[in-house]
């Protein structure tokens, strides 16, 4: 009885060891998965540098903001988020504006948080990519005092 008693401690000893050595493991490869999310989210972003501003355009020749932030979310890493910017600023955690705290592939709001009218996809450096207007088009862009925006959300 003994005997068990000693196989059975030195089993879930070992149990717990190799379960605790396993978990730590587990969260390196999640941070690393989170990470080349985002930057497959940028590098897709940076891609449609270039390309027009169309009022409604879901891509992939032309994008109006939330187009082009739904577009390079489902692209890069299958991520479904939703399709206007008023219903995109109500997913994902809310990270404050500060180049400090963002992250790439944050999504970056102008306007309050119940009235969002612009999106765009933060991508490093204080900079970000957007459909910005007719005239202008997809572009990357410094963040600008001028024009900073109200509200963040990490979806990734």
């Amino acid at each position: 009885m003994k005997q068990i008693k000693r196989i059975l401690v030195s089993l879930a000893l070992f149990a717990a060891f190799f379960g605790a050595v396993s978990a730590t493991k587990a969260a390196p490869a999640q941070a690393a998965s989170v990470t080349t999310k985002r930057n497959k989210v940028v590098k897709l972003a940076k891609k449609q540098v270039g390309k027009r501003y169309v009022y409604g355009a879901t891509g992939p020749y032309s994008f109006d903001c939330s187009g082009l932030t739904q577009y390079v979310f489902k692209k890069a890493i299958k991520k479904s988020i939703t399709r206007t910017t008023y219903t995109q600023v109500k997913k994902g955690k809310t990270v404050k504006v500060s180049t400090a705290k963002l992250k790439k592939g944050d999504l970056l709001f102008w306007g309050s948080k119940s009235s969002p009218y612009h999106v765009g996809i933060y991508v490093g450096g204080g900079k970000y990519v957007h459909a910005a207007t007719p005239s202008q088009g997809v572009r990357k862009q410094h963040l600008s005092r001028y024009f900073w925006p109200s509200t963040a959300k990490r979806v990734i």
